[in-house]
């Protein structure tokens, strides 16, 4: 069985998109993108199918409107872990995502959804730096978002804890 370094979920609803994406260690990317109330279930679909074909590390997802697929998803024995999109999440994330991009560390699939997304992403800048996020709540950039959320934790590598004495 081949294996990912995870997946993402970034479900929306009736106005936004929901995405599955996934990494590799290599950073090969793929992407499923479905629209509407039923964008959850093809989600879960889609990442019980991944699970089926590839020794999946992880699933992460925001726990806005996800909370209940998560279980289910648990329940199934795939590890699953929130990532709430907030500044402090996505702020670095966004980061990361911009220099995977320029440096050209990246092999995207050509998939035409995805490309649109990326045309619907924006900096937003905040007292706190800047994010990924959309020009207006009617644009679609969910697959970018999870694309982000997806290398963080594929990248991110916490500084191992150094044990300076004891007490």
């Amino acid at each position: 069985m081949a294996r990912t370094s995870g997946s993402v979920v970034d479900v929306g609803g009736e106005r936004s998109a929901s995405a599955v994406v996934w990494v590799n260690a290599s950073l090969h990317v793929g992407v499923g993108i479905y629209h509407g109330d039923a964008g959850v279930l093809d989600c879960v679909a889609h990442v019980r199918d991944l699970a089926a074909r590839y020794s999946v590390r992880e699933v992460i997802y925001d726990p806005w409107r996800f909370g209940q697929a998560a279980q289910e998803l648990e329940r199934e024995r795939i590890l699953v872990l929130e990532f709430p999109q907030t500044d402090v999440r996505m702020i670095p994330a966004s980061a990361r995502l911009h220099a995977a991009i320029v440096e050209r560390r990246l092999t995207l699939p050509d998939d035409p959804q995805l490309a649109r997304h990326a045309t619907n992403t924006i900096a937003r800048h905040s007292r706190r730096g800047w994010r990924i996020d959309k020009p207006n709540p009617r644009a679609h950039n969910d697959g970018i978002v999870a694309l982000a959320m997806a290398l963080e934790r594929a990248e991110h590598r916490p500084e191992p804890i150094e044990l300076l004495g004891w007490l």
